[in-house]
């Protein structure tokens, strides 16, 4: 057993703890994974036999790895471990038992996946005669999952209650559980059914658990119940990273746990990922949650490293300029691409970054997410937007004629296009003249009446900063995503709104009548969308992310930008301790990515959801001890900085050639050729690209 010389003090202690249960507290970076697995071949070296071992995590990439490293430790037949995701093993216990249960299920169902429980809820509300449109099924499916997971106990709607039942009613009629029944079924055969709760209670002597500080109510029963008999239940995990309680997970379980089973404790702090300074913010900064069960701190032997840099700029182009040109000075010191993380709360804040690479020709990439204009909700408003601005678009018709829902299927789209070929005519001036049922023919007709009517208002509006809130009252899209009540929906209302920054912006540099600055911005906008589809080598690329997405990676230098008070923590956190401490959380979660570098970076003003905005530094800056640092890469950042600078040579997407004549605050002014004369245009736009000299 070679393998228990390479472990650390801490992580000894925990791998030959005796009997009974432990609490790892694992910090971010300190082997958490290398502890479980090897915990579960010091197990098998030590006679316990893998079939009476379980472990328990989230992903089926970490179970097949975890089970990889305990065979190369241990050989082959530590195959016959219970290492599964817990979804798989609720699996596995429903495979065998779930005849038991009073559903009428057989061994043999059939698991379905989201889209599939979404169409199955559709279906029902047709099926009794409700009208689809009234009802956002994404938002149904999540209320369903809601009260499968106990974290909400009743509907508050007997119609939603009623939608439910049909819902769990079909799906045993034709044999199918949905991911929430796999956990939900487990758990109700453990506590009813005697027999098969000490069955399993007898077959495992160890339970261990990943990541545990993600678990949610039902998993933890499940595991309480599973361990009962024997007590020996390892969890390890990090309660300063819990960040998931929009998916469930359920902080209060570390609390529980300590209550329930009284566990003795192993603290893991040495690090084995960063320096010392970056460690040292990151403990001061977390030591602000009172709810912690242990007060860890970090330690590293990686030295001092590079001081945390907080730089403040004036506004929020002068924030991407310092962290565009941070990130070129550290290529050049032969760091790659991929090294560097910009990190921020939420999906909204990437698009002024993505605008400012595409615009430096540098690659990067939306970890775990799509680039801004290729998100749905924001594919969704352009697509109703050139429609608006050109009816006969089929493309854009199709997409979003029933978005959000109005009760218009393919087949009356089969029907409607047929009659389109007939006639040689696009798809919107069919709609008159198609033979449909009645339902179908009159939501078509007030879907066109929708259109003409959004484009007879625009005709009235002159600043395209008007456009987006017309465009959601009358297509009700907003109202769906706000009936949703999910964090995801959440995020795609940002978006929307974030869109809304992209059309005032249009208004400081476009002119003409609404019609065609629209089509300027909607002309700039598809040439974005490709040059994002075109960046270059895939090896090689910035990371721009939210924190939640790079959970578990590390980068050597990290910026944490958009640190803003109202922003991150937001503004609903603000007066919530609760929602505080997770907000603080998600801060730790991303100091701790940092290797070797970390930024944090806040702008005075910036506009953000259409609205200009002044801003005071995240709380977060000040409880990390970090201060203005004044360092040599500080130094060569000057506040009033600027991407263009007197007599520089310009090209502009719309009036050629110009020189710079001024430039103040983060406007240039700037002289083009007749007929366009001297212009004062947004110096970080898009559409200006310096020439180079």
């Amino acid at each position: 057993m070679n393998w228990l010389a390479t472990l650390n003090e801490s992580q000894l202690k925990a791998v030959i703890h005796p009997k009974g249960p432990l609490f790892v507290v694992a910090g971010a970076g300190t082997g958490k994974t290398r502890t479980l697995t090897t915990r579960i071949a010091y197990l098998i070296m030590n006679q316990v036999e893998p079939k009476r071992i379980l472990a328990v995590t989230f992903t089926n990439k970490a179970a097949r790895e975890m089970k990889e490293r305990v065979i190369e430790m241990t050989g082959p037949y530590a195959i016959d471990v219970w290492l599964y995701t817990f979804h798989a093993f609720g699996l596995k216990i429903l495979r065998s038992h779930i005849q038991e249960l009073a559903y009428g299920y057989l061994p043999s169902f059939t698991v379905i996946d989201e889209e599939d429980g979404r169409k199955i809820i559709h279906e029902i509300i047709k099926n009794m005669e409700l009208d689809t449109a009234m009802f956002s099924i994404k938002g149904l499916k999540n209320l369903f999952s809601l009260y499968k997971t106990r974290r909400i106990y009743k509907f508050e709607k007997d119609q939603e209650q009623k939608l439910y039942d049909a819902y769990q009613q079909y799906l045993q009629t034709q044999q199918l559980l949905d991911f929430d029944d796999l956990l939900m079924y487990t758990l109700e055969l453990l506590e009813n059914h005697k027999k098969i709760r000490e069955e399993y209670q007898q077959r495992f002597d160890h339970i261990l658990v990943d990541e545990f500080q993600d678990t949610d109510q039902n998993q933890y029963k499940i595991l309480k119940i599973l361990a009962d008999k024997h007590k020996n239940l390892f969890v390890v995990g990090d309660p300063d990273q819990s960040i998931y309680s929009f998916r469930g997970a359920h902080y209060l379980n570390n609390q529980l746990f300590l209550k329930d089973f009284q566990p003795e404790s192993v603290v893991l702090e040495k690090n084995y990922r960063s320096t010392t300074r970056i460690l040292n913010s990151a403990n001061q900064l977390i030591s602000f949650n009172t709810s912690r069960p242990d007060n860890k701190n970090l330690e590293s032997d990686l030295g001092e490293g590079f001081p945390v840099v907080y730089q403040q700029t004036y506004s929020d182009y002068q924030e991407t300029f310092y962290v565009i040109n941070e990130i070129k000075r550290l290529h050049e010191l032969g760091y790659r691409y991929r090294d560097i993380a910009v990190l921020y709360r939420n999906n909204a804040l990437s698009r002024l970054f993505e605008d400012t690479l595409i615009k430096e020709g540098m690659p990067y990439i939306i970890y775990g997410g799509l680039s801004f204009y290729e998100r749905k909700e924001i594919k969704d408003a352009l697509a109703y937007i050139r429609l608006v601005d050109n009816p006969h678009q089929d493309f854009y018709f199709k997409r979003i004629v029933n978005i959000p829902r109005r009760g218009i299927g393919l087949k009356s789209i089969q029907t409607l296009e047929e009659r389109a070929r007939e006639m040689g005519v696009s798809l919107f001036e069919a709609i008159d003249e198609v033979d449909l049922r009645t339902k179908a023919k009159t939501e078509l007709l007030n879907f066109k009446a929708m259109i003409l009517k959004i484009r007879e208002e625009f005709s009235k509006l002159y600043e395209l900063n008007e456009l987006m809130p017309v465009l959601m009252h009358h297509t009700g899209y907003l109202k769906m995503l706000k009936e949703e009540g999910t964090e995801i929906a959440e995020d795609r209302i940002n978006n929307l709104r974030e869109l809304q920054s992209v059309f005032r912006t249009a208004d400081e540099y476009y002119e003409g009548t609404f019609f065609e600055k629209l089509k300027q911005q909607l002309d700039q906008i598809a040439l974005y969308t490709d040059l994002d589809q075109e960046q270059s080598p895939a090896d090689d690329f910035v990371i721009l992310s939210t924190i939640h997405q790079v959970k578990g990676l590390e980068f050597k230098t990290v910026f944490m930008v958009v640190m803003e008070e109202g922003i991150f923590p937001s503004e609903q956190s603000i007066n919530q301790a609760f929602q505080m401490e997770e907000e603080r959380r998600v801060a730790y979660v991303g100091m701790t990515r940092a290797k070797e570098r970390l930024y944090l970076t806040y702008a005075s003003q910036r506009l953000l959801y259409g609205q200009k905005r002044y801003g005071v530094p995240s709380r977060f800056i000040s409880e990390s001890n970090t201060r203005k640092t004044e360092t040599p890469i500080a130094q060569e950042f000057d506040l009033e900085s600027h991407y263009l600078a007197v007599g520089d040579k310009v090209n502009h997407q719309a009036f050629g050639l110009g020189v710079v004549v001024s430039v103040k605050e983060d406007i240039a002014t700037i002289a083009f050729g007749m007929p366009h004369g001297i212009k004062q245009i947004l110096e970080s736009h898009p559409s200006i690209k310096k020439i180079k000299k």
